[in-house]
């Protein structure tokens, strides 16, 4: 395990500063010294937030994510938020706005922590839902509208962040309670 960590650091010292380098543009020495500095620094840091984090829990937190199924979920979580997108310009532009918010709370049955920090990234992403609080496997998550809150309250959403760390994920979510706030405006 040590040396699987030793090696993602590495890898991710050399990705921060391949990409300075490609966006910066500029490869005389001031902007590369800059660059590896940058790197280095944010490596050191995230080092600190894994230690801090992770580790005094225990190792069983860290699970390998499943980088093959990163290459669908993002597509996957792209056109979901283009589909959202065009449903909340829809009910910003329709004449009577309407929304019909509410608290979505339930739980999940994620692998670890880091599966839970991107089902909440995931659902702040996507227009007309924000995760509002993360508590052990509970969530709470405003939605604007019905149709916000499809892809949680069917599980769909909860589904694929589950797919990329296990291969058969049995239900991912249970006790789900909708709470309304008031209806339209």
């Amino acid at each position: 395990m040590k040396k699987a960590f030793i090696k993602g650091t590495i890898i991710q010292f050399l990705v921060l500063a391949g990409l300075w380098l490609i966006l910066s543009g500029k490869f005389d020495y001031f902007h590369v010294t800059i660059g590896f500095l940058s790197a280095a620094l944010v490596t050191l840091v995230h080092l600190r937030l894994n230690h801090h984090l992770y580790f005094r829990h225990g190792i069983a937190q860290v699970r390998p994510l499943r980088l093959v199924k990163m290459v669908f979920y993002i597509p996957w979580l792209t056109w979901q938020i283009i589909l959202a997108s065009l449903q909340v310009a829809y009910v910003v532009l329709h004449p009577k706005i309407p929304i019909n918010p509410s608290l979505i709370k339930f739980r999940t049955k994620l692998p670890n922590v880091t599966a839970k920090v991107i089902l909440g990234n995931s659902i702040t992403l996507t227009p007309g839902t924000l995760t509002i609080r993360i508590d052990n496997d509970e969530f709470i998550v405003h939605a604007l509208m019905d149709a916000s809150a499809t892809s949680i309250i069917d599980g769909s959403l909860p589904f694929q962040v589950a797919k990329l760390y296990q291969r058969r994920p049995s239900t991912v979510i249970s006790e789900v309670k909708i709470l309304r706030t008031t209806k339209g405006l």
